[in-house]
């Protein structure tokens, strides 16, 4: 067991927590063994994915009733960090998934609610395809459209559709009668193309490439209404900045996984250099400075998340109760983008710091090291911090809220 894991179990008295950690840890840990091999071969890993999802790992945030976990966010995000240190591809791979449970919790629509509850318990696994290359928001060429007989057709190219090559159904934004809406597909369907052309320099196996639709038949059940969901762009919620919190798990959990792995590096290190404090790298006091410069930094990056995802379950109960405020739900983005900078910043400092603790073979590809700097460093455009800090002090001073929802191609 990780040390993030013994010190979280110390905290743990909730037996459905301690029992899914006892199944999960031995999957996050089988993945971290092989992951710098796959970032070389550049291999997606559906037996990886496949294993979490039988694991329990794709439902921990559905209710106990319907065969989920039921966790509150706190318990939920350890897991999410933890996957991260393992493989941050995979962190998100699964983010579509992750956010449509969270829609679905505070979806009031029973119906639907029991609709997508059972599926995921039942180990099915959602990924996305809403992004067109170039494209604005709210501007979409994928369409649906009324056939003669009365069927529903998707036509359409989406780009950085993350995770859809793992999943078996696919959220889609498209327009349907002249506004653009969110539905649902099998990843099987008849017409569903999908493409692992992501040209990223980080995150390659995040199966965030293009998927094409040609006819594919829609179920009008599985289409939303108008204002609900992917396509609603007005109302204040806190769907975007619990978007952003997933990329922030995945970098907390990239500098932790990164700070063992150079531990590790060190430990079994035996050349030095001329210049040492010592004989072995494991005995330098520069190169263990180093080490606990890069730990501190870990930490940092775990707390300041760890009190993010607090204030976020606050706002959020208040939310599902439609008791919340529009300053509550401004006052949460504002934090989240101020974890943001903390903890992209922090990150990429500390993993580009670790490599001071070796010579040439720090770099060597069998090693890999270099996936957590690409990844990491892949992970912090989204979404472009140097808006952020404008918007932070825009706030404090002025008190502007920042806009309810944004996205690629427009000022919102």
């Amino acid at each position: 067991m990780s040390q993030l894991a013994e010190h979280l179990a110390e905290q743990r008295v909730d037996e459905p927590v301690s029992a899914a950690w006892e199944r999960l840890q031995p999957v996050f840990d089988g993945i971290a063994e092989k992951a710098a091999q796959r970032e070389r071969a550049r291999a997606l890993d559906h037996d990886a994915v496949e294993t979490l999802v039988a694991a329990g790992y794709t439902s921990l945030r559905v209710p106990t009733e319907y065969g989920g976990a039921g966790l509150s966010l706190s318990e939920f995000y350890p897991f999410v960090v933890e996957l991260g240190a393992a493989d941050s591809n995979l962190v998100q791979a699964l983010r579509a998934h992750q956010l449509h449970v969270e829609m679905v919790l505070a979806n009031p629509d029973q119906e639907y609610r029991d609709r997508w509850f059972r599926r995921i318990a039942a180990g099915e696994v959602v990924g996305n395809a809403v992004t067109e290359v170039n494209g604005v928001l709210g501007e979409h060429t994928t369409t649906v459209t009324v056939q003669p007989d009365g069927s529903w057709l998707l036509n359409g190219r989406k780009y950085y559709s993350t995770g859809s090559l793992y999943a078996d159904w696919i959220l889609v934004t498209a327009e349907v009668d002249g506004s653009v809406r969110g539905l649902a597909v099998r990843a099987d369907a008849p017409g569903v193309r999908q493409v692992d052309d992501w040209d990223g320099f980080g995150q390659r196996l995040s199966a965030s490439g293009t998927t094409v639709f040609e006819n594919v038949v829609v179920d009008p059940a599985e289409v939303s209404r108008p204002g609900e969901g992917l396509s609603d762009h007005d109302a204040p919620n806190s769907l975007q900045a619990l978007a952003q919190t997933v990329h922030l798990a995945a970098l907390a959990g990239l500098v932790t996984g990164a700070e063992r792995e150079f531990v590790r590096y060190v430990r079994q290190r035996r050349r030095t250099f001329s210049h040492a404090a010592a004989q072995v790298p494991s005995r330098d006091p520069q190169v263990l400075q180093v080490l606990g410069e890069v730990s501190a930094a870990a930490y940092g990056a775990r707390a300041v998340f760890e009190s993010l995802i607090r204030q976020f379950e606050r706002v959020q109960a208040r939310e599902i109760t439609g008791e919340v405020t529009a300053a509550e739900l401004a006052a949460l983005d504002v934090a989240t983008y101020q974890a943001q900078q903390v903890i992209s910043q922090q990150s990429l400092w500390a993993i580009n710091h670790a490599f001071s603790v070796g010579g040439a073979t720090a770099v060597t590809e069998p090693l890999g090291l270099d996936r957590y700097w690409r990844n990491a460093r892949v992970l912090a455009q989204h979404n472009p911090v140097i808006y952020r800090n404008r918007i932070i002090g825009d706030f404090l001073v002025n008190g502007t809220a920042p806009g309810p929802q944004y996205g690629v191609g427009n000022i919102s």
